[in-house]
């Protein structure tokens, strides 16, 4: 478990390098400017306790701190003008007010109190911010320079090996001589004293060592983060195309994001990809494009683990028929994403089923399923269980239209030639559209009337928020209180279900709501259950994990909810109890500056993602081009919260957005989802013109369709066509497409909606 979890970690810090440092030469190398390990009553000399409590306590200097506000800390000096030091420590946990508590290595301390830095770790590591590297400006506020995450949080009376080496503006921060942050942030205070700070937790330090630091650090590794070139279109959120065919150089690919490396075991036992090994194809393919390693024979596991270990390659998916395949490597390498390959012949609803338990069981975001298999309805049964979905074939338009996330294609050139056929703003994968609370723009939140009004307006997810009563009853309530949408006050946790069930949860919006009630959880369940319609329920407190689970169980609803919390304890634990089910993880984030800091940024969310086992359901202001392109392309589809404005929802949707979280399920009911013509192909003879009044079938979210007349449209075909409103002249002898069109306006914007190309053949 141990070496697993150092893998991880190797593999998912902030900026990707390698250590350079060897203990024992800089043990040789280095002079040692203190040890101490406590084992004298009393502090030692030197050491002096700046505010809050430390006394050493059984060989160790113990700090304890209440709460946030009273904080704990220790410092010390181990000379006058000295800042390029090795500063490290055993840490450990001996309690914590809640995981979000922290302990930290003070370094470069200025005038015995502040400013100065230091590398924070909370009791729970695994969290995004769990590691910091943070600055107390002289202003005495927190200015937070980097933070990272570690693959598990600390736990209770278990000792952590921290270590800090500073030099000149460089630093880097281990824990257990694991590389965790990795920056060029510390030049504004170049020398100053050591300590030690607790917030909120009691902490155990010991064997502490501080040694001069004379090596350079190597210049900060540029982050091999990158987004590969996509193909020229129109098409709103265009699936990205991997390709099958293994080129020569893979400099000359345009428009391809992945290259399939089918991996097999040659009679030397080494793993090869056509007449190379995996080792060399995936060092020359390094950062170009990224890797699927297609895995069929099991003894092939340990060969691919070792070339992906040996080329420090964390950018990759591995590809497999066989589930234990992926969970082996997967173990071993837990950053490598998964993607399940279905092979049989039929897909059926069972089947169906069976693909979203084994990619959950399996950590794996995506299935890929031949071209047989695709169609506009199982592509939308994964994407509203958050999994992504590539399809394997030749016809590019049938897997375009079907709203497939990739397309694995023998000829990508040809492939990505389509896509160039579009006319602006071109949707053809229908947004997954989860509607917040129920409608809350048009009728109470978190009520059945606003439930069943989402369902009517064809929302694709239902969310909600579950609490738990005082007497241990599962309600549904977004705040910790019932006072802000009820005729009632108090917490939730103590009111009786029977109390909270008396209360109007209608007035408050509109008489005409007057005696909704609070909806039990099993209500809500309950009132959805065999509907065409998913539900996204949050968890607004840990604890409850069981409970809500037994419930959905007990419903029969397990195939039709899609878990999400905030809290990453609640998130580990479903994944335990329930790892057939789909959990996204609730965050919010700023947005970094520059575009290389926004793919690096999304690198780092991505390898949590996969760390964990979770989607990224963070805030739409959390998301940026780079961070919406970076995930299609690597197989995440995340749902993002909480559109109340038509800016951002309208931008974010030409970006590629496809899981919004809205108070507003009504803004896209009348947007169509898909059209069909019932006109296929047309032969016309040149100087002869036709007039196709192609009445297309639009489909609506509201389980309706209009027979509606469209427009023509083709793309650089007038060698062959002449194409003016619905009247296609033939010109010379050839082969066009012609697309139906219809426009829509939606978000007070004009979309379009394209038929897959009616075929026209122009003969003499």
């Amino acid at each position: 478990m141990k070496k697993f979890l150092s893998f991880l970690l190797t593999f998912t810090v902030t900026f990707l390098c390698v250590c350079f440092l060897n203990s024992q030469s800089t043990a040789a190398s280095e002079e040692i400017l203190l040890e101490e390990d406590f084992e004298k009553e009393g502090l030692p000399d030197g050491f002096k306790v700046i505010e809050g409590n430390a006394s050493v306590v059984d060989g160790a200097l113990e700090l304890t701190s209440p709460s946030t506000s009273q904080p704990s800390r220790v410092i010390f000096s181990v000379g006058e003008d000295l800042g390029d030091y090795i500063f490290e420590a055993d840490v450990s946990f001996k309690s914590a007010v809640d995981d979000g508590r922290w302990a930290s290595l003070m370094y470069r301390i200025q005038d015995e109190n502040y400013p100065y830095y230091q590398f924070a770790v909370r009791k729970g590591t695994a969290a995004l911010n769990g590691i910091e590297l943070a600055l107390r400006t002289p202003s005495n506020t927190w200015d937070v320079q980097a933070t990272n995450f570690y693959p598990e949080d600390f736990q209770y009376n278990e000792t952590y090996r921290l270590k800090v080496i500073a030099k000149h503006d460089r630093v880097q921060q281990y824990i257990n001589d694991q590389l965790v942050i990795d920056s060029d942030l510390v030049g504004t205070y170049l020398e100053g004293d050591l300590g030690f700070q607790v917030s909120g937790a009691t902490v155990a330090f010991d064997n502490v060592k501080v040694t001069t630091s004379t090596q350079e650090l190597p210049p900060l590794e540029e982050s091999n983060a990158f987004l590969p070139e996509e193909p020229e279109t129109n098409i709103v959120n265009a699936p990205t195309v991997i390709s099958s065919e293994i080129p020569n150089q893979f400099d000359e690919l345009e428009g391809v994001s992945s290259v399939l490396f089918p991996a097999e075991l040659n009679d030397d036992g080494h793993v090869t990809v056509g007449g190379s090994t995996l080792t060399d194809i995936l060092a020359v393919s390094k950062e170009k494009v990224i890797p699927v390693i297609q895995v069929d024979d099991p003894n092939a596991v340990e060969g691919v683990i070792d070339a992906l270990q040996s080329t420090s390659i964390n950018d990759v998916h591995i590809l497999s028929a066989n589930v234990d395949i992926l969970e082996n490597i997967k173990s071993a390498y837990p950053i490598a994403r998964g993607a399940i390959l279905y092979e049989k012949n039929h897909l059926n609803k069972h089947d169906l089923k069976k693909l979203v338990e084994d990619a959950n069981m399996s950590r794996s975001f995506t299935v890929v399923l031949p071209e047989q298999h695709i169609s506009i309805d199982n592509t939308h049964y994964f994407h509203t269980r958050a999994i992504s979905v590539w399809g394997i074939g030749e016809n590019a338009y049938d897997l375009i239209h079907a709203g497939v996330d990739g397309i694995i294609s023998s000829n990508p050139a040809e492939t990505t030639a389509v896509f160039e056929n579009y006319p602006e703003r071109t949707i053809v994968q229908r947004p997954i559209v989860v509607a917040h609370r129920g409608v809350p723009s048009l009728a109470p939140e978190n009520t059945m009337a606003g439930y069943h009004l989402s369902y009517e307006l064809g929302a694709d997810l239902i969310e909600t928020d579950v609490q738990r009563t005082k007497d241990g009853h599962l309600v549904i309530m977004h705040d910790t209180t019932v006072d802000r949408t009820t005729n009632g006050t108090g917490a939730v946790s103590e009111l009786t279900l029977e109390e909270i069930r008396g209360l109007d949860a209608g007035s408050h919006f509109d008489e005409e709501f007057a005696g909704e009630k609070v909806p039990t959880f099993r209500e809500f369940l309950e009132g959805f259950k065999g509907k065409d319609v998913l539900l996204l329920v949050e968890l607004k407190g840990i604890g409850i994990e069981e409970q809500v689970l037994q419930e959905i169980i007990e419903v029969g609803m397990e195939e039709n909810v899609v878990l999400q919390s905030f809290d990453m304890e609640s998130v580990k634990k479903f994944r335990e109890i329930a790892p057939q089910i789909s959990v996204g993880y609730l965050y919010s984030a700023s947005v970094p500056d520059s575009p290389e800091q926004r793919i690096q940024d999304a690198e780092r969310m991505l390898n949590y993602a996969t760390g964990i086992g979770a989607r990224l359901n963070a805030s739409y202001g959390s998301l940026s081009e780079e961070s919406i392109t970076y995930m299609r392309q690597r197989g995440l589809i995340n749902m993002h919260w909480t559109f109340r404005s038509q800016e951002p929802f309208k931008d974010l949707l030409k970006k590629g957005l496809i899981g919004p979280i809205t108070d507003y399920t009504q803004w896209l009911s009348d947007g169509p989802t898909f059209i069909e013509t019932p006109i296929k192909k047309r032969n016309i003879k040149v100087g002869k013109s036709a007039t196709i009044q192609a009445k297309t079938f639009v489909n609506y979210r509201m389980d309706r369709s209009e027979n509606l007349e469209t427009t023509l449209y083709s793309h650089d075909n007038d060698r062959y066509v002449d194409v003016t409103g619905n009247t296609i002249t033939a010109l010379a002898p050839g082969r066009a497409e012609v697309f139906a069109v219809h426009t829509f306006n939606m978000l007070d914007e004009d979309w379009n909606l394209v038929s897959k190309p009616i075929e026209v053949n122009v003969s003499k």
